[in-house]
């Protein structure tokens, strides 16, 4: 039976009131969101309080003092080089011989995110006890569990275990019954690899080829740092924050029943093989390639166009430094600013006595974050901050928050130098250096999501060295000027105050819209009409 000109009339009504009501319903959880997690409600805890003599305490007492989920002499190894990340990635599972425990945000369905897997299934083949922990909405794998051959083998390999953070259902679930559209992204940031529960290996990188690509060859390829951490209090401390998400009651058990039972142990470990040999720098034997083209995977043209990993497991690791290191642990919460990494961040800048070098890929701050800052000015603090323009960012809503405040935060904190990254490589590293004697690495990001819902990680280590070789991996950006990096500036007057037009509105000296192509915008416009709007029916400010 054939639908009538009425009938087909209506059934385009009810499907544009459907799409219409879907985009309410989007714009009011973005909505929510945004304002709810940018605007937080001030709290004040034990951690918080108690502490307002920080400014007249040295660095090294603070330090001490963190709230930290446990403390530990290291030796920590900066990787700040994508190919020698992945190397020493490679060393650890191929050095295990009892047991890995990983914690990835994001692991992607590419030649490293397979090959990865396939060395975890080798490593269960020899007998070791293999537990992973995949974020469920970081993780394209996660996301797509149904049909998704590769994770399924996973979960069927001897001594292995896995477990999806807050697998999607769970997100709306909450989502509907708290009214609260932040408990959809809520998730576990932390990225951690630990090996027999001794050699750790954090920071903000995932699995996937923009985190190990080489910057000369991919355009794509991002800038990052991870850290080595060796030694057993550090590994205990590292299993604890582990198993805190893993065995928490939101971390849920893959099992046979929810997958598709097509076996693809051959095709991850000739993934594991092909990789192997070429980071061995031996030639690929020919049974293995071939079986690779026949069922036209893609792995081997994928590890030709990285000549930089070939025979990339003979350079020496990179230089250690022993130092004390305080981990900071931050557990994943709905809304609240109170969580170690915040309170301790707040604190270490309230005691900074000379100078703060960070390099975040988000810059969204808060108006508790600003007066920090505001105060370290005012004490003479010299402040530098590292982070993405709209050129490099991969997350245009943050970069229209960034947008709008970054002129009104040079004007609050006058001792504020900021630069942006000008070419394509994504600056996702986060890490910081406070007076020259304190390096912090993680996964913390200056925006709403880590400041108030996911959990992070951060290692703050005692190390001048350390904290040099921190600011080299930075000033060695900032050195490169443009096109590579800029610095954002605006105007000021004979006496340094911030100079405005007639209509109070600081005026840029040299901003975005001086090195910006017209393609660059595009996105970004459309996220910085729903901040104003947002902002213009809240009837709040962004500081």
């Amino acid at each position: 039976m054939t639908m009538n000109r009425y009938g087909r009339r209506t059934h385009r009504f009810g499907r544009l009131v459907l799409i219409v009501l879907a985009g309410v319903i989007a714009i009011w959880l973005v909505g929510h969101l945004l304002l709810d997690v940018q605007f937080p409600d001030p709290l004040v805890t034990s951690t918080d309080a108690g502490r307002p003599d920080d400014e007249d305490r040295s660095m090294r007492e603070i330090f001490e003092s963190l709230p930290a989920e446990g403390a530990a002499v290291s030796q920590v190894t900066l990787l700040d080089d994508n190919v020698m990340a992945w190397v020493e990635r490679w060393r650890l599972l191929a050095n295990a011989r009892k047991r890995l425990d990983i914690s990835y945000f994001i692991l992607e369905q590419d030649v490293f995110g397979i090959a990865f897997l396939g060395h975890l299934v080798h490593k269960a083949g020899q007998g070791l006890t293999v537990r992973v922990l995949l974020d469920a909405i970081g993780t394209t794998m996660s996301r797509d569990v149904q049909g998704n051959d590769y994770l399924d083998t996973v979960v069927q390999t001897a001594n292995v275990t896995v477990k999806l953070y807050r697998p999607l259902r769970y997100r709306f679930q909450d989502a509907f019954l708290t009214l609260n559209p932040a408990a959809i992204v809520a998730s576990d940031h932390d990225k951690i690899l630990l090996a027999d529960g001794v050699h750790g290996l954090i920071g903000g990188r995932n699995i996937a080829t923009e985190y190990f690509a080489d910057l000369n060859f991919d355009p794509k390829a991002f800038r990052d740092a991870d850290a080595v951490l060796t030694g057993r209090e550090a590994g205990a401390v590292l299993e604890a924050v582990f198993e805190s998400q893993y065995d928490g009651g939101e971390a849920h058990a893959v099992t046979r029943e929810t997958v598709d039972l097509l076996d693809s142990t051959s095709d991850l470990l000739l993934a594991y093989q092909a990789m192997d040999y070429w980071l061995r720098g031996e030639p690929i034997p020919e049974a293995v390639s071939a079986r690779i083209r026949d069922r036209r995977l893609p792995w081997i043209d994928e590890l030709q166009a990285r000549p930089m990993l070939h025979g990339a497991l003979a350079r020496p690791a990179p230089e250690s430094v022993q130092a004390p290191v305080r981990f900071l642990d931050s557990r994943t919460r709905l809304i609240r600013t109170d969580d170690p990494i915040t309170v301790s961040l707040g604190r270490l800048v309230r005691g900074a006595k000379k100078s703060i070098f960070v390099a975040n890929p988000y810059l969204v701050l808060s108006e508790q974050a600003v007066s920090v800052l505001e105060d370290a000015a005012r004490r003479g603090v010299e402040i530098t901050v590292l982070t993405n323009s709209p050129v490099s960012s991969d997350n245009p809503l943050s970069q229209a928050f960034f947008l709008e405040q970054w002129p009104k935060l040079l004007a609050r904190v006058p001792t504020l130098r900021l630069f942006v990254a000008g070419d394509r490589h994504n600056l996702h590293g986060k890490f910081a250096v406070i007076d020259d004697q304190l390096g912090l690495l993680g996964t913390y990001n200056l925006d709403p999501l880590s400041m108030a819902l996911n959990s992070e990680l951060v290692a703050a280590v005692w190390s001048a060295r350390f904290a040099e070789k921190l600011l080299e991996t930075g000033r060695q950006l900032i050195a490169a000027g443009p096109p590579t990096a800029y610095e954002y500036r605006i105007a000021r007057d004979d006496e340094g105050r911030p100079s405005r037009d007639e209509e109070g509105r600081i005026i840029v000296a040299f901003g975005p819209n001086d090195h910006l192509e017209r393609d660059d915008w595009t996105a970004v416009r459309r996220y910085r009409w729903l901040v104003r709007g947002l902002a213009a029916v809240s009837g709040r400010s962004f500081f």
